[in-house]
């Protein structure tokens, strides 16, 4: 995670209106892991299936627990907090999320610590919902 995260959640929390809902999210590219599985596939003393199930449930577990300890964070705030983490296809995840949660705000990164312009979600985002207000740090 990068030192924008918390400032993400800071600022989700900020236009959360009291007894609001803050819905935190994590979409992991599943092109990306369907080309590790198959490079994977190509090493021979590595059973793919093992490491199919060992890998989707790895790389779900970080933003799990991250979001995990928000939750708990805020226990005691004035606000709901629903959580999803799952594989898919980066926009097209969002877009179904902001439509199924009826998102108010959406609220991104659009930089990360090693970059020097915008974050690449950030753009087709902003175009693609351009029906949703955008708060991007």
């Amino acid at each position: 995670m990068t030192q924008s995260v918390p400032r993400l959640v800071d600022a989700g929390v900020a236009f959360t209106a009291p007894g609001g809902t803050l819905f935190l999210s994590h979409v992991e590219d599943d092109a990306t892991y369907a080309r590790y599985i198959g490079l994977i596939g190509k090493i021979p003393n590595l059973p793919t299936d093992v490491a199919e199930t060992e890998l989707r449930a790895r790389m779900l577990k970080e933003p799990a627990d991250y979001i995990a300890s928000v939750q708990a964070g805020l226990a005691n705030a004035d606000l709901t907090v629903k959580a999803e983490v799952q594989m898919g296809h980066h926009l097209s995840t969002y877009r179904q999320l902001v439509q199924k949660h009826g998102v108010d705000l959406l609220v991104l990164n659009t930089k990360d610590d090693d970059q020097l312009a915008m974050h690449g979600l950030a753009h087709p985002l902003a175009v693609e919902l351009r029906d949703v207000p955008l708060l991007m740090l």
